[in-house]
């Protein structure tokens, strides 16, 4: 066990990581600096459970997941059962002061062994993602440098289309569709919003079809946009998809036949977890105003609806929206929206 120990603690160094690691009776055996730095509220020096921990915790308001504080035994419970099944696992937790961990939970051996978690600071790199490019692909993804010790890198995701929360899916110049996850493919078979003609991905609506050519244009166009962003209309819902194009992955203009790849990407705001409106403000570092105006872009609500729900002039909802555009450098409503829908499938609830 003690060159287990050394292992990871030399890896979590290197990563710059937080560091705790428990015996077979859930006690804390070990916690590097780091560790201690984050949750300096615990006395480990009288080898305090995991659950005492998590109870630390609560009671000093960590967690921004306002779920927890609402029956916090029933969260330690159900965080004790998932040890007990799972023997990897990669999540990310969110902090009040505003940081953002990838944690790694690894069992070293058996179902009664030894485990660990480390926990990765990713904050600057999760708000620069979904800022600028939305969530892309899997958390392992968002840093490298740690390697588990017994599962090594994880299972590799081949087909980072599958790993995103929305239907997506490679388009190339005029729509071509090059490949799409599960989700994209059975809103394209079912003509919802979306369709696909000899092979491109075209809007139901000839507005909204005409619209589309003319941003996809200005995507592939010689001076690209980053990015563009549409709604569209839907078969049997008056809320509209969220259709939004931005470049493949962090690797540039990517070229097929010659020609640029782009991700697609359609959002359906009807399926939009419940989210914490504070979450929003830390991540736009908007004010809860405009928070709560961005979160009802994000459930697919027109400005109409919004100023009426609010009970404020429709010129207010508009002065929010340019607000978090100018804070955020979205570029319209579809935009906001996305980003709204890619927070709240992680740290949202159903």
């Amino acid at each position: 066990m003690n060159s287990a120990m050394g292992k990871l603690l030399d890896r979590a160094e290197r990563a710059g990581a937080a560091l705790l690691i428990c015996d077979e009776q859930d006690r804390i055996v070990r916690v590097n600096e780091r560790h201690a730095k984050v949750y300096h509220f615990m006395d480990y020096s009288q080898l305090p459970k995991f659950e005492d921990f998590q109870w630390q915790g609560v009671q000093n308001g960590k967690m921004a997941d306002t779920r927890v504080y609402r029956d916090p035994g029933s969260w330690i419970r159900t965080c004790a059962q998932y040890r007990e099944i799972c023997h990897y696992s990669q999540f990310l937790a969110h902090h009040t002061d505003g940081r953002i961990f990838l944690v790694y939970y690894e069992k070293l051996h058996d179902i009664k062994t030894w485990w660990y978690q480390i926990r990765i600071d990713i904050t600057k790199n999760v708000k620069a993602r979904l800022r600028q490019d939305g969530l892309l692909s899997h958390p392992k993804h968002w840093n490298e440098n740690f390697t588990p010790l017994v599962h090594g890198a994880g299972s590799p995701i081949t087909n980072f289309l599958e790993a995103m929360s929305t239907a997506a899916g490679l388009i190339t110049t005029r729509g071509k569709l090059l490949d799409a996850n599960r989700a994209l493919s059975a809103l394209l078979n079912g003509g919802d919003g979306l369709r696909l003609v000899d092979g491109r991905v075209t809007a139901r609506a000839w507005s909204e079809q005409v619209e589309f050519s003319k941003r996809l244009e200005r995507f592939f166009g010689a001076a690209g946009q980053r990015r563009v962003s549409l709604r569209v209309s839907r078969l049997d819902s008056t809320e509209a998809y969220f259709l939004t194009v931005t470049p493949l992955l962090d690797q540039g203009r990517e070229m097929w036949d010659g020609g640029h790849i782009g991700v697609l990407t359609v959002a359906n705001p009807s399926a939009m977890p419940a989210i914490d409106i504070s979450l929003l403000v830390t991540f736009f570092e908007i004010t809860p105003a405009e928070a709560e105006v961005a979160e009802a872009l994000g459930r697919g609500q027109s400005t109409a609806i919004i100023a009426e729900s609010r009970g404020v002039q429709i010129n207010t909802v508009h002065a929010h929206i340019k607000s978090i555009m100018r804070k955020t450098g979205y570029l319209g409503q579809a935009d906001i929206a996305r980003r709204v829908v890619d927070i709240a499938r992680i740290f949202g609830t159903q």
